[in-house]
């Protein structure tokens, strides 16, 4: 199980045609909240994150732009994001995914070598784990991926322990967190692979993410367990 990065090109693409200036990522066809067809450009964002970069942590350091548009009818407005970025987090999702493997998949991983490696602190990993193990259930993920592909080995799919020639963890609660977090991401893993057409997304946990935020507009928060409730969608009329 490996998190592959994104390569050079196509975030050298995107900074390079949009923004100020330079020009507009395309129109949305329609509103995400009411399915208006009529959409506003409606000004642009300043974001500065992280992304995995040709396997190493790249800081957009000037910052990136984001175009926001807006419904004419409902007046909800939003963030057209490029493919690579996810919404509220300063790191991007594959980053995340591949500074966890790191230190879950390698036996003499430790969390000072996981956390240089890419970028952040022990801290900051160790959050990074913890909100893992409390995205999704494992089992439940594995059971949509074998009515995907009922080939699937699924007594293969869900790891039974962490990798370590060392302690990982020093007390059995934290021990139970390592393993959920690992089978968190082998399970989605298993999800993106049991798809009939593979994802184009090269993060099986940002494709993850990404899906359920498309589909279901559901957050996965870094500050909170789980999902952070899909907005209310409301038609409104226009005004008299």
């Amino acid at each position: 199980m490996s998190s592959i990065a994104l390569s050079w090109i196509e975030i050298k693409s995107y900074t390079q045609s949009i923004g100020p200036g330079r020009g507009r990522p395309r129109r949305p066809e329609v509103c995400v909240r009411c399915k208006h067809t009529g959409i506003w450009y409606d000004g642009w964002r300043l974001v500065f994150c992280v992304v995995l970069l040709d396997g190493t942590p790249f800081r957009f350091a000037d910052g990136i732009w984001l175009q926001r548009v807006a419904c004419s009818l409902c007046w909800f407005s939003w963030v057209c994001r490029p493919a690579f970025l996810y919404p509220h987090r300063s790191f991007a999702p594959d980053l995340i995914e591949a500074a966890a493997l790191r230190y879950l998949q390698d036996p003499s991983a430790s969390y000072a070598v996981a956390a240089r490696e890419h970028g952040c602190s022990l801290t900051m990993l160790w959050a990074w784990l913890s909100w893992l193990s409390d995205l999704t259930e494992p089992g439940a993920i594995v059971a949509e991926a074998m009515q995907q592909d009922p080939s699937l080995p699924a007594a293969e799919l869900i790891p039974r322990r962490v990798s370590q020639n060392h302690v990982k963890a020093r007390s059995p609660q934290r021990q139970k967190v390592l393993l959920r977090a690992l089978q968190v991401l082998a399970a989605i893993l298993a999800l993106a692979r049991s798809q009939r057409v593979p994802p184009s997304d090269p993060s099986p946990l940002r494709w993850f993410l990404t899906g359920q935020f498309l589909v279901f507009r559901r957050k996965a928060l870094g500050c909170r367990p789980g999902w952070s409730p899909a907005f209310e969608v409301v038609q409104r009329g226009p005004t008299g």
